[in-house]
């Protein structure tokens, strides 16, 4: 693939991991009653080319802890070979730690999508319209455990054997994976000189291999660092600034 094609799939899966990470932090028990917004710089290149903000109200609806989630990213950069502009909009309802609702509007270098999704009955079912075309996906809830969205990984028990097997429904590729989990070890990641305890977890699926980093800080558990492998070719995401408002 072309220097122009990894930028790319870098930049989108650091721009998932954001989302997911955030995600991560407000399943039962670990949010607070209120509204969060977190800002992210994007970095590649050594260069800052983008930034990321996300908003999340939790809140007790029917009895129900539901969370509002809304992720905002901008994107723009120009280098020697190539240039590159991404907006994008992400959103996402959570009740009682299930992925209810699920949104996402993108403009890659002029090219639009755009995918709503919700729970319909006892599926989980998606539009999406790519470039003018309109498509359909239906999951069958039965048919998965957990979503991308709720990123199990960071709160999963992984202390008995140090792995797990979880039927996956990634809203990325908008299917339902079989990921292999496992725990490496125990760890310390540094930012801006302050270290975050996190565990480092291996996980794989037929889309993709990875190694993240991950931790909890207060009430949000963050993805510090994800080296991983896919279809499109190998990539290093790293976290280099953390704002908390």
């Amino acid at each position: 693939m072309d220097n122009a094609d990894m930028f790319f799939r870098i930049v989108f899966v650091l721009i998932l991991i954001v989302s997911v990470t955030l995600l991560a932090c407000i399943l039962p028990g670990i949010a607070s009653i209120g509204t969060t917004e977190t800002g992210y710089h994007v970095i590649s290149k050594g260069f800052r080319i983008g930034r990321v903000t996300t908003s999340q109200k939790a809140a007790v609806e029917g009895g129900a802890k539901v969370i509002h989630f809304e992720n905002r990213t901008d994107v723009e950069a120009s280098f020697l070979w190539m240039n590159y502009c991404h907006d994008s909009c992400e959103k996402a309802t959570i009740r009682d730690g299930k992925l209810l609702t699920y949104s996402r509007t993108e403009k890659v270098n002029g090219k639009d999508i755009k995918v709503e999704g919700r729970m319909v009955g006892d599926s989980f079912r998606f539009e999406v319209i790519e470039n003018g075309k309109r498509r359909s996906v239906v999951i069958p809830c039965s048919s998965y455990d957990r979503t991308t969205m709720e990123c199990p990984e960071a709160t999963m028990d992984l202390t008995s054997n140090g792995e797990a097997t979880v039927r996956i429904l990634d809203t990325e590729f908008m299917t339902v994976v079989t990921r292999k989990y496992r725990l490496v070890r125990n760890d310390k990641y540094k930012i801006d000189g302050r270290e975050y305890a996190c565990r480092v977890v291996d996980f794989s699926d037929p889309h993709k291999s990875c190694r993240r980093w991950i931790g909890k800080d207060r009430d949000a558990v963050i993805l510090f660092r994800q080296d991983g492998k896919g279809k499109e070719g190998s990539y290093s995401v790293r976290a280099t600034a953390l704002d908390r408002q």
